[in-house]
């Protein structure tokens, strides 16, 4: 890793509580995920102010791949974002979209490698139906906060249990992580 990404990732640590960060064991999760599947194409929805974003790019450019980031708090996030992108040297392969998820998901890659689910809570089960339809076989979705927030999540838990063409696996790390991982196309 680079030490500007390097450094800039220390500075905002500082700023995980603040702007609902993952913690960086999951960021470094993340980045080793996207690295070993070699993936190319990443949806993130939840920007917030680029930390989780900074750990995938800074893989996916190993990779030649682009990260699609979603964000819909206009005032603050969206602009702390592109300013952390811009100190990362990443934005490259980096394209946010200001707007809110479902809608806001770019129409194309027509499909992606990964995709990270780290916004509104409530709204969980709406982003897995919009983003269902853009996977493939070995796609993987993954949903942070399935431990801190259990309660809130409990409806869209049951959901992505309940889909046959996906596995899933929960990991106690960070604030606990859901992954699911697609078996098939039918």
């Amino acid at each position: 890793m680079k030490k500007v990404v390097a450094g800039l990732l220390k500075d905002l640590r500082e700023t995980i509580d603040v702007y609902w960060n993952v913690g960086p064991e999951v960021g470094q999760f993340l980045n080793l995920l996207t690295k070993e599947f070699g993936c190319k194409t990443v949806l993130e929805i939840g920007t917030s102010n680029g930390y989780s974003g900074i750990w995938i790019a800074e893989a996916l450019a190993k990779n030649k791949g682009r990260l699609f980031t979603i964000e819909s708090n206009k005032k603050k996030r969206f602009g702390l974002a592109t300013e952390n992108f811009d100190k990362a040297k990443l934005q490259k392969n980096i394209t946010q979209i200001l707007g809110h998820a479902p809608e806001a998901i770019p129409k194309t890659p027509k499909f992606f490698d990964l995709i990270l689910l780290d916004a509104t809570k409530y709204e969980h089960i709406d982003y897995l139906k919009a983003v269902i339809p853009r996977t493939k076989k070995g796609s993987i979705i993954i949903a942070d906060n399935i431990v801190s927030h259990r309660q809130e999540l409990q409806d869209f838990l049951t959901k992505a249990l309940s889909l046959k063409n996906f596995k899933c696996f929960e990991y106690n790390i960070g604030k606990g992580l859901l992954l699911m991982i697609r078996i098939n196309n039918s």
